[in-house]
């Protein structure tokens, strides 16, 4: 056991699985307040983390509050943890899609898992390119609308309605009661991740396409060695998203997740992360990530922007109303 406390490649991994594992305890709390509101269930408080679920809401969240200067009273730790995300983003590339995302998560063991059946396959650097832009087109569309089809007023209103005030409710749903063709599309998704690595987060998340273009911006860029690589191939194999070996210092599919860095041999340690220029640590983005998440649930609670200030009893009707009750 304390070997593995001093292996790089299992303390990688460990936010990645606190997060996780977190995720699974609010949705459980808020399956919990879903049934108190239901009345089929002992009174419950709804989990305020829970709105890291509703990216759309937050920018929604955003526009009010760069419009008004008010924070979002109905979404606020989701308005929060998307501004960390932003943030951490920035600061340590991807480092919410490689450490705190559990979508990312979900998608990385996906891909290790096809790996390991052999399933695992690449594709051209223009296709996987071609292959991205919808997520591109998809970011463009929720910006436009966001930012400029709606104006101040129409945002306003609809981040107040109980449409989006109990959102997370149809999240719940969807998650709970699936349709068929949600089931379908959820199959093709694990299948295309078993076979391509973080086929999701590559082509699809319009969430992570905002990231990487922040990222690019950054402070924090991968250094390759080429006079010290061994040729391995071991750090490509490692990654979650198929980086090939020439994709650049600021690759926007990097998801900080430092998986490269330390699969790389200790003889070449031809990878590494470069922060401002200078050589940084492997556990950079790991640390970095758990800092900034840290310090925006501190700060949001502090200044009263984590809990809902909506009436608890307005929030349990709205809840039933939502979901069928």
């Amino acid at each position: 056991m304390l070997s593995r406390l001093s292996d790089p490649k299992f303390l990688s991994r460990l936010p990645q699985w606190f997060f996780f594992l977190s995720t699974l305890v609010i949705g459980w709390r808020f399956y919990g307040f879903c049934r108190y509101a239901l009345g089929a269930g002992p009174e419950a408080a709804r989990p305020a983390a829970v709105e890291g679920f509703l990216p759309i809401s937050a920018l929604l969240g955003a526009r009010v509050a760069a419009t008004t200067g008010a924070w979002d009273p109905v979404h606020p730790a989701g308005l929060a943890i998307f501004l960390g995300a932003l943030a951490m983003a920035f600061a340590l590339r991807k480092a919410f899609c490689g450490h705190v995302c559990p979508v990312g998560f979900v998608a990385t063991r996906l891909g290790r898992f096809g790996q390991r059946l052999g399933l695992a396959r690449s594709v051209p650097a223009r296709l996987d390119a071609a292959l991205g832009l919808p997520k591109y087109l998809l970011l463009a569309f929720f910006l436009y609308t966001t930012f400029f089809a709606m104006d101040a007023a129409a945002v306003a209103a609809f981040s107040r309605s109980s449409y989006n005030i109990t959102a997370d409710a149809r999240m719940l749903l969807f998650f709970t009661r699936p349709g068929l063709t949600a089931l379908v599309v959820l199959a093709v998704l694990a299948m295309l991740g078993l076979v391509f690595r973080g086929s999701f987060c590559r082509w699809l998340c319009p969430y992570g396409a905002l990231l990487g273009l922040l990222a690019k911006a950054g402070p924090t860029a991968l250094s390759r060695d080429a006079a010290a690589c061994t040729g391995c191939g071991r750090c490509r194999k490692a990654c979650p998203v198929d980086l090939p070996l020439d994709a650049g210092a600021r690759p926007m599919a990097c998801s900080g997740c430092a998986s490269c860095v330390v699969a790389c041999p200790r003889s070449a340690r031809a990878v590494a992360f470069r922060f401002l220029g200078f050589r940084a640590p492997w556990w950079l983005t790991a640390v970095g990530a758990c800092a900034v998440f840290g310090a925006v649930f501190v700060a949001a609670n502090v200044l009263g922007y984590w809990d809902s200030r909506l009436p608890a009893a307005m929030l349990a009707r709205l809840f039933a109303m939502a979901l069928g009750g």
